[in-house]
């Protein structure tokens, strides 16, 4: 988990597993933003504090959020006794969460840059875990297409219902110790930029 200044910046990682098909690895993104407002560098931190979007996974307000969902399908075909992969599909949509300055002339010039500084660093944070939600769904989509053939399809089924736990299991580890890693240097520019009067 991703602290900043006692509040959270996290990646929350929700898997659906419905019917798609494309025979490839589809991915959109998209972005919404929140409105944060302050006459300070100070107060524009609170306000993204008060306002920031709830993380469901942490159950608290985030300074910005990353989220996907996902669905996932194989083509298989039965030869002789035999029941293989064709093909996969994943289909993914990244959704992302971040606060947008209402009034920023309300800031001096000093405080604007740092608003940009800050607004900045949650960004790059946030695509950060975009980047690995991507690669999480190209995993998954080759992992899917290289499962061994089974006696029947209802096992190869379910080998493709453990390989995709697994490597959730994986993405969610690997966001997990980059919010960690990324804890403690975050918090000290965050603070050093919007210090406590």
């Amino acid at each position: 988990m991703f602290k900043a200044v006692g509040q959270l910046i996290a990646g929350t990682l929700i898997g659906l597993s419905v019917p798609a098909w494309a025979g490839d690895v589809s991915i959109s993104e998209r972005s919404r933003t929140y409105r944060v407002s302050g006459g300070t560098i100070q107060a524009v931190v609170k306000s993204m504090k008060r306002n920031g979007p709830v993380s469901e996974l942490h159950g608290r307000r985030a300074l910005a959020m990353a989220d996907y969902r996902f669905s996932h399908n194989i083509r298989v075909k039965r030869t002789g006794d035999r029941c293989r992969v064709e093909d996969a599909s994943v289909n993914m949509r990244i959704f992302y969460v971040l606060p947008r300055l209402s009034q920023p002339k309300r800031l001096n010039g000093r405080d604007r840059a740092r608003w940009r500084r800050i607004n900045g660093m949650i960004v790059a944070h946030e695509n950060q875990h975009g980047r690995y939600y991507r690669r999480f769904a190209r995993d998954l989509q080759r992992a899917l297409r290289a499962l061994k053939p089974q006696s029947n399809c209802a096992r190869l089924h379910q080998k493709a219902r453990t390989v995709r736990k697994r490597l959730e299991s994986i993405s969610k580890n690997r966001n997990r110790r980059f919010d960690r890693a990324q804890y403690k240097p975050f918090n000290r520019r965050l603070k050093r930029m919007a210090p406590r009067r």
